[in-house]
């Protein structure tokens, strides 16, 4: 099951309901998203309360994302005046880090 905890595209904080209870009573595959770090995603994997982490919005902003992660290098941010704005900008313009080594 994929889950977009709180608010879609908006914070963590509103919860229409538990989505910890959810998490208890699914013992399939879970899929956590929305507004995930790599501190965050790295506890919520560690304890248990996920078995996946989506990242939908870095990975835009962020093509090499993985690579950002894992040398902890600084992430952009999306720019939300062209994000679903139906053209390239804002999907493929978005530069690789010159902080990681796989630039």
């Amino acid at each position: 099951i994929h889950v977009v905890e709180g608010a879609t595209g908006g914070p963590r904080g509103v919860a229409p309901f538990d989505y910890g209870s959810l998490r208890r009573r699914f013992s399939k595959t879970y899929i956590a998203n929305n507004g995930y770090d790599l501190e965050l995603a790295t506890s919520h994997l560690a304890d248990g309360r996920a078995d996946l982490i989506a990242f939908g919005r870095p990975f835009i902003a962020n093509p090499d994302l993985v690579e950002r992660l894992q040398s902890g290098a600084s992430l952009a941010e999306v720019n939300s005046t062209t994000i679903f704005g139906g053209g390239a900008a804002g999907y493929t313009d978005y530069p690789r880090s010159t902080e990681t080594s796989a630039s």
